[in-house]
């Protein structure tokens, strides 16, 4: 039998939880110095699948592409004590801080608390363009983890305890606190087409379909939350509003893994769509006549501007799921510090039980869904003379529902130099409209590799998140003919005859 776990040891865990964000190998939230060149490929159409069209590659062939991302606002490790380089010395002790002796500090200040956390691997994907269409398939895991609005003095007492006495008898009032994470597999198919060309103008419209299935989701979410702690074996809830939501590969009843079937507890449907609009700076003399698809033209731009809404859907667990709901409740508890519970099943009926007087008033159903990280981005690429081009992005989280996984704002410029097998981008963002980043992304022929994040590789700010993102792919490039069949196709049909305007 498992040993009971303690709920003053929340504070552990949370230290855990937080020492875990730290130093998980994480991806960049966008992937900006992969999604917005010219050679993006498949992996545009994460951000905007009307881009496929807009690629100086007509074939794409995504092998592999894996990024993850993590960060918080409240965990950290002083820059002067790590540096991500110190996990390669064997014999590197962690840090410790106070009488505790805690391997993590906090940011002390009263900032609602933020954690996000974005795992994606894109399998085996293509895409492929035939004239004014273009068609997708992508396969892919993805992990997605938000906590939001977390008051600080709740991060407090899980880093320091009940026992935090500066804390003591402090009433605090708090809304719309939430927290959501699922893990899911997706299959998805993309579509683009030139709605409408008119000399060096162009506008495409793009939709992407994605099936998901569902690994595991939780969620909790609390609209109303008025309490005081009164000492270090008490807490005072004058008023609880919240709902508490999950699925997992659990037996709840004794906290054993599920081996059996199904191993998909939830499915769903989930959708991209957007619009991409084109400004050449040439115009086509000799359209592409459905000769090889190599002679597709390559037109440069002046700009081009895209908006799109992504991940729009959600994920239905009916497998293994519970729902619990707590309103309008208020209890004095005492005694929390000797309070045991072996299992989640035994810690809900507890806290059932101790809010209404009975272990099962809290249970409302046996299924629930969990939104995926809707968003809207508005992407824009300048080119400004030959190799060097400026993109802009905006991504901006849209919740539809108070169960919607939410996904960071964030707002970059990103300069970069481009050719057909070498490209090298410095995206500068700011994350969360508040905390500035510069980045790196370098491609050479089928890799690439960058970060959002350069400061945490070269020990110039705090540890409190990474993010590393790579790609391998194979594409072929719009115009190759005469590279691949060594003069066979005539220039006229390469896609290269072009109608300069006059400047």
């Amino acid at each position: 039998m498992k040993p009971p776990m303690r709920l003053k040891n929340l504070k552990y865990i949370l230290a855990l939880l937080g020492l875990l964000s730290a130093f998980n190998i994480a991806k960049s939230q966008e992937m900006l110095g992969l999604t917005m060149g010219n050679y993006k490929g498949i992996a545009g159409a994460m951000v905007n699948p009307a881009s496929m069209t807009t690629n100086k590659v007509y074939l794409d062939i995504n092998i592999v592409t894996a990024n993850v991302f993590l960060r918080n606002n409240f965990a950290y490790l002083p820059k002067e004590d790590f540096v991500i380089w110190d996990l390669l010395d064997n014999n590197y002790q962690f840090p410790t801080y106070g009488e505790e002796e805690k391997n993590i500090l906090y940011y002390n200040n009263s900032t609602p608390k933020q954690i996000t956390q974005n795992t994606r691997i894109l399998g085996p994907s293509a895409m492929i363009q035939i004239g004014d269409h273009a068609f997708g398939l992508t396969t892919g895991v993805r992990v997605f983890t938000s906590g939001n609005k977390i008051p600080w003095n709740v991060a407090e007492f899980g880093y320091w305890g009940l026992d935090y006495d500066p804390l003591h008898n402090i009433e605090f009032d708090e809304k719309n606190i939430d927290f959501g994470s699922n893990s899911w597999m997706e299959v998805g198919l993309s579509y683009a087409y030139d709605l409408w060309k008119y000399y060096d103008r162009q506008l495409t419209v793009g939709l992407s379909v994605k099936k998901l299935w569902g690994y595991a989701g939780t969620y909790a979410y609390s609209n109303n939350l008025n309490y005081l702690v009164p000492n270090d074996t008490t807490i005072d809830i004058k008023e609880m509003n919240a709902s508490l939501g999950f699925s997992g590969p659990i037996d709840y009843d004794n906290s054993d893994f599920l081996n059996t079937s199904p191993i998909f507890r939830g499915s769903g449907v989930g959708m991209d769509i957007g619009v991409v609009y084109v400004k050449k700076r040439e115009v086509e003399l000799n359209k592409w006549k459905g000769e090889r698809l190599c002679a597709q033209n390559i037109i440069d731009y002046d700009y081009k501007i895209g908006v799109s809404i992504v991940d729009i859907g959600r994920v239905k667990f009916k497998e293994n799921a519970q729902e619990h709901q707590f309103d309008d409740v208020s209890i004095y508890w005492e005694g929390v510090d000797t309070l045991q519970f072996n299992n989640a099943n035994s810690f809900l009926h507890e806290l059932s039980n101790t809010f209404y007087g009975n272990p099962n008033a809290s249970y409302v159903g046996d299924n629930i869904k969990i939104g995926l990280p809707t968003a809207l981005s508005i992407q824009a690429d300048f080119n400004l003379r030959n190799n060097i081009y400026v993109a802009g992005f905006f991504i901006h989280p849209l919740r539809l529902n108070k169960r919607t996984l939410r996904r960071p704002p964030q707002l970059a410029i990103i300069p970069r130099y481009e050719t057909k097998y070498f490209e090298l981008s410095v995206p500068i963002s700011l994350y969360d409209y508040t905390y500035p980043r510069v980045g790196i992304a370098a491609r050479f022929y089928f890799i690439t590799i960058g970060t959002e994040r350069l400061g945490t590789y070269l020990g110039l700010t705090d540890m409190n998140g990474m993010d590393i993102y790579a790609s391998i792919k194979i594409g072929i490039n719009k115009g190759s003919c005469k590279e691949r069949f060594g003069g066979a196709c005539d220039n006229n049909n390469f896609g290269n005859n072009i109608l300069r305007k006059k400047r």
